[in-house]
């Protein structure tokens, strides 16, 4: 379990350096989330940032555990939609 919330810990971190998460990382942290819950929203955070055309990241997915978690899927789902809108919006500036 150490393990997996260190690589949650280390996702978030980058998630924030590659900024994919201010907004979200302070909604996971208000709402208490799950490490799953987070591990996906980062996933899906770097995702979204790539499908709006920001070359300079990779989508990632771990497809087991969206298929089999509902935390990761959520997560997931959540920072894909958020990170490719706050991307979309910037790359109009």
């Amino acid at each position: 379990m150490g393990q997996v919330i260190g690589i949650v810990f280390l996702s978030v971190f980058a998630s924030v350096l590659t900024g994919c998460g201010p907004r979200g990382e302070q909604i996971m942290i208000q709402n208490a989330q799950t490490a799953e819950y987070s591990h996906g929203y980062g996933d899906g955070c770097a995702s979204g940032r790539k499908a709006a055309g920001n070359a300079e990241v990779n989508a990632t997915k771990d497809t087991h555990l969206y298929l089999n978690n509902a935390r990761y899927k959520e997560g997931w789902n959540t920072g894909f939609k958020e990170c490719k809108f706050r991307e979309e919006r910037v790359a109009k500036l």
